[in-house]
């Protein structure tokens, strides 16, 4: 008998959060507020095509001496993979490109490694790497940020992650001294994070998050502080 063809699959979430931090950026998160966040994914056998975004309570444009707009105030991620396995583990090879309405030299362009594998039946360890490609006005090439998590499924409504990360940031671009400011640490520990999540509907889901704030590229201290979101999936 003739094999049924693979169909595309696309998936999705919709998310509330009470701000929205950054890789650890909590003296300045990107949403202050309670944030608007939404998630598609379309994949095909190991490839895979997505998006990402999210409202921001600032605008770049209004950094570069225009009038603020609304309809500016937001993160738009554009993400295209391919998706493997190799031996126990299950990785993605990954670009994502940021893009911010109206900003000048916004527009940036990340190539990133993820890795993940199951440890037993209800723990999981995920790891990933990822790098700028060229220089723009809050990174440069080369700035290299890597992530480290344990999740583990409590039971069949609460489930737990812990998280580390960490930067490499470089000191030599485009926008160094000007815009971007003087980098002052190329190694930093960003933060560690412990999470809880529970379900409370088929497709609805609460989470919690608090962060242990580290450095940023000026070397400043970053704060503790707890995140609270729910979050829809379809």
């Amino acid at each position: 008998m003739a094999e049924e063809p693979i169909s595309p699959e696309l998936s999705g979430h919709i998310d509330l959060v009470s701000k929205y931090v950054s890789r650890g950026l909590t003296n300045n998160p990107e949403d202050n507020n309670i944030a608007l966040q939404a998630g598609l994914n379309l994949s095909y056998q190991n490839f895979y095509v997505g998006y990402w975004g999210s409202t921001l309570d600032y605008s770049f444009p209004e950094f570069q001496g225009e009038r603020r707009k609304r309809s500016e105030q937001f993160e738009h991620d554009f993400i295209v993979g391919y998706s493997h396995n190799f031996g126990q583990w299950t990785g993605d090879i990954w670009s994502a490109t940021y893009y911010y309405p109206g900003g000048k030299n916004t527009t940036s362009n990340e190539l990133g490694l993820s890795y993940s594998r199951a440890l037993n039946e209800k723990t999981q360890l995920n790891a990933s790497i990822s790098t700028y490609l060229y220089d723009v006005i809050y990174a440069n090439q080369g700035d290299t940020f890597s992530t480290l998590q344990l999740q583990h499924q409590l039971n069949d409504k609460w489930a737990t992650n812990i998280e580390v990360a960490a930067s490499r940031f470089s000191d030599s671009g485009k926008y160094e001294n000007n815009e971007l400011g003087v980098t002052a640490r190329n190694y930093a520990f960003r933060y560690a994070s412990v999470g809880l999540a529970y379900q409370l509907l088929n497709n609805v889901s609460v989470t919690g998050q608090y962060i242990l704030g580290g450095y940023d590229r000026y070397d400043d201290k970053q704060k503790d502080l707890g995140v609270f979101g729910i979050s829809y999936a379809f």
